[in-house]
C-alpha cells in the first residue's frame, strides 16, 4: 500500500507540472481585436508560433516592459526572451525613445480605432497611421510582421515592417533607415544608421560605406527576401546580392550582420553569423578614436593622450586630454612625398593645425587636422603619429596654473583674506540657523514628519473626499474612551522614524483639538490581493518570487532594524500595497499601538 500511494503521488505531481507548463501556451492569443486589451506580460503569437508580439520584461528591472516582437523558442520564458531574439521594439516617432511600460500599462484598440499603449491616463505610444479608417484587429504574421488592419481586415493601416528598428527580417524591404542601438542592453538609438548608404549621422561626408548607386535616378531599395538573401535593387531593375540568410541587424558598432537563429533557443546557444557588410574594412570610429577588429565586434579605442567623450560608451569618440595648440585660420590637410618618419613627426610638431601625421607606404607623409575613421589591423600599411602635449598635462591643470601665474601676489593676499572672512560669516549664519531651527522643532516631533492643521488637510483633500487621485493617502482617526494624547504623540513619532523600501512611509500628521489624521504616501497599485487574483493579468513568476522576499525584508526591519522592535498587528494581502512600479510595501498604518486606542475611518 505505501508503494502504491507513492506511485499515485508521483503521477499527480507529473500531471500538475505538465499542466503548469501548458498554462502560458494556453494563455497565448492569436490577435488583438477592438475592445480587447493586452497587459504585461501578455503577448500574441503568429499562426505557426515562431514569433510573439507583446510585452518583454527588462533585463535589469522585471517590473518594466518593452512592447516588442521576438523569436519564440521552446526553452525560453515568453515574458523575458533572450535579448538576441528581439527583432522589433516600439519607439516614439519624435524622439525615437522606447516607451517603458509597467504592470498597469494596457495595449488596446479603443473606440477611436487607433492602436494605443497607455499607462493610466498617460499615452506611451500610438501606431503612426495616416489613414482615416478605423482599425479593428492586430495580427502577427509568420514573417514576424505585426499588422494593424481596418474593419473587415481588408486594408493594412500600420505594420512593423514599415517602421524597422535595428533588424531586417525575411521579406522585409528597407526604404528608410535602420538605426543601431546604443548598446546591446539598451534600446536608445545611436547616430549610426543604414539606408542605401551607411552614415554616421546625417552628413554625406560621414558616409563610411556605400553601394555605389548614387545616380541621378536614384530610387534604390534594400531587400531581405523570403529565401534569406540581402540585396539592393537599382532603378533599372538590376539586383545585386550582398549576403544571405536569415535576419539582418544593424549592430552598435555600425556593422550590419546576418544571423541564423539556433534551433532550440536558450541563453547558452549561439547564433550563427554567415555574413557581414561592410566587410569590416570601412571603419566607423568617431573622431578622436580608432577601431580594432575583434572576434565578434569592432572596438573603439582612444590613442594615448585622448579620453572618451562618454566613458559609458566607447563608440562616442575621443577628445584630447590636454590643451591643444592654438592658432588662427582653418584646418588643413597636406601631403609630403618622399620623407622619413622623423621628418613627418617634425612637420606635424611645427604645425599648429596638425593633430596627427600619417606615414603612408613608408615614404609619404600626410598631416591631418583631426583624428577620424582610424582602424587597427594586420592589413593596415599606414602608421599614425598622434600629437600629444609633452608631459601629458591635462587641459584643466594647465589652464588653472596659467591663470594663477597671471594674478599678482598682493591681489592673491586680499582674495585669501576675503575668502576667510566669508567662510567665518557663512559658518556663523549656519550655526544661528541651526539654533533657531532646533527651537522651532521642539514644538513638533523629532522625526521627519510634519504637523499639519486640520484646515490645511481639509482643503488639500477637498473636504476629505474618498478618492482624489493625489499622491498621498489621508487616514482619519476617531478617539475612543481610552484616548491618550501623549501616547498618540509617541506612536506617531515612532512611525515617522520608520523608513524602509518595503514599508509604506508616513509623511505628515494632524493633531489639533479633537482631530487626529495621518498622511501616507499614495500606493496606486492597490492591494496585493487584488493584484494576485486579477483575472485579466497573471503576475510573472519572477515578480512573485521577488515579492515573496520583499515582504519578509520589511518585517525583518520592523523586528530588528528599528531602535525599538515593532510588531505588525495584521499581516495579510489586503494590508500589503503596491506602488506605481509594482514594489510591495507593508501598510505601516497598522503598526501603531494607538490603533488600539483609535478607530480608523
Amino acid at each position: 500500500m505505501p508503494a502504491l500511494a507513492l506511485l499515485r503521488l508521483a503521477l499527480l505531481i507529473t500531471v500538475l507540472v505538465q499542466q503548469a507548463r501548458l498554462l502560458p501556451a494556453a494563455a497565448a492569443r492569436m490577435n488583438l481585436t477592438a475592445g480587447g486589451t493586452l497587459k504585461p506580460p501578455g503577448y500574441i503569437t503568429s499562426p505557426s508560433g515562431s514569433f510573439a508580439f507583446g510585452f518583454r520584461a527588462h533585463d535589469s528591472d522585471p517590473t518594466k516592459f518593452h512592447l516588442a516582437t521576438w523569436f519564440r523558442f521552446s526553452g525560453d520564458d515568453d515574458s523575458r526572451p533572450q535579448r538576441q531574439s528581439v527583432v522589433w521594439f516600439a519607439k516614439e516617432s519624435t524622439m525615437g525613445v522606447t516607451p517603458n511600460a509597467t504592470v498597469r500599462s494596457v495595449l488596446s484598440i479603443p473606440v477611436d480605432g487607433q492602436l494605443t499603449l497607455a499607462d493610466g491616463s498617460r499615452e506611451l505610444w500610438r501606431a503612426p497611421t495616416t489613414s482615416m479608417q478605423r482599425g479593428s484587429v492586430l495580427v502577427l504574421r509568420d514573417s514576424g510582421n505585426v499588422q494593424f488592419l481596418s474593419d473587415g481586415g481588408n486594408d493594412v493601416l500600420w505594420e512593423s515592417f514599415g517602421y524597422p528598428t535595428d533588424t531586417l527580417l525575411r521579406g522585409q524591404s528597407l526604404k528608410g533607415f535602420l538605426f543601431s542601438k546604443r548598446a546591446d542592453a539598451e534600446t536608445t538609438a545611436t547616430s549610426s544608421s543604414a539606408c542605401i548608404d551607411l552614415f554616421t549621422g546625417d552628413i554625406l561626408e560621414n558616409t563610411y560605406w556605400a553601394t555605389g548607386t548614387n545616380t541621378p535616378n536614384g530610387n534604390t531599395t534594400i531587400t531581405f527576401d523570403d529565401q534569406g538573401s540581402l540585396s539592393y535593387t537599382l532603378y533599372n531593375g538590376a539586383v545585386n546580392t550582398l549576403i544571405s540568410p536569415v535576419f539582418a541587424r544593424m549592430e552598435p558598432d555600425g556593422i550590419v550582420r546576418t544571423y541564423v537563429p539556433p534551433k532550440n533557443g536558450g541563453e547558452n546557444t549561439s547564433w550563427t553569423v554567415p555574413g557581414t557588410f561592410p566587410r569590416c574594412k570601412a571603419c566607423v570610429a568617431r573622431p578622436g578614436s580608432y577601431c580594432v577588429e575583434a572576434k565578434e565586434r569592432l572596438r573603439c579605442l582612444c590613442p594615448s593622450g585622448y579620453t572618451y567623450i562618454d566613458a559609458q560608451h566607447s563608440d562616442s569618440g575621443g577628445t584630447p586630454a590636454f590643451e591643444p595648440q592654438s592658432c588662427d585660420g582653418i584646418s588643413i590637410y597636406k601631403k609630403f612625398p618622399a620623407v622619413t618618419e622623423q621628418q613627418c613627426r617634425d612637420y606635424c610638431l611645427s604645425d599648429c593645425f596638425c593633430a596627427a601625421a600619417l606615414m603612408i607606404g613608408g615614404s609619404d607623409c600626410a598631416k591631418v587636422g583631426a583624428l577620424a575613421y582610424g582602424r587597427q589591423g594586420r592589413d593596415v600599411t599606414t602608421t599614425a603619429l598622434v600629437k600629444v602635449r609633452k608631459g601629458n598635462t591635462s587641459h584643466t591643470e594647465r589652464a588653472s596654473s596659467r591663470m594663477m601665474r597671471k594674478i599678482p601676489r598682493p591681489y592673491m593676499i586680499v582674495v585669501s583674506c576675503l575668502a576667510s572672512l566669508l567662510m567665518i560669516t557663512v559658518g556663523s549664519l549656519v550655526a544661528l540657523y541651526n539654533l533657531t531651527r532646533n527651537k522651532v522643532s521642539q514644538q513638533a516631533l523629532s522625526s521627519s514628519v510634519r504637523a499639519f492643521t486640520w484646515k490645511e488637510l481639509y482643503m488639500a483633500t477637498d473636504g476629505f473626499k474618498e478618492l482624489l487621485l493625489h499622491l498621498i493617502a489621508v487616514k482619519r482617526l476617531v478617539a475612543s474612551n481610552e484616548y491618550s494624547e501623549q501616547e498618540f504623540t509617541n506612536e506617531v513619532q515612532s512611525i515617522g522614524q520608520i523608513h524602509h523600501r518595503n514599508l509604506v512611509r508616513m509623511i505628515d500628521y494632524c493633531k489639533e483639538d479633537k482631530h487626529r489624521m495621518l498622511v501616507f504616501e499614495f500606493m496606486p497599485g492597490g492591494s496585493l490581493r487584488s493584484f494576485l487574483f486579477n483575472p485579466d493579468v497573471r503576475p510573472p513568476w519572477r515578480w512573485r518570487a521577488e515579492a515573496a522576499l520583499a515582504i519578509p525584508r520589511g518585517l525583518e526591519y520592523l523586528h530588528d532594524g528599528c531602535s525599538a522592535p515593532v510588531i505588525h498587528c495584521d499581516i495579510k494581502p489586503d494590508n500589503i500595497l503596491l506602488d506605481d512600479l509594482g514594489v510591495p510595501k507593508i501598510n505601516s498604518c497598522c503598526l501603531a499601538l494607538f490603533l488600539v486606542l483609535f478607530l480608523l475611518v
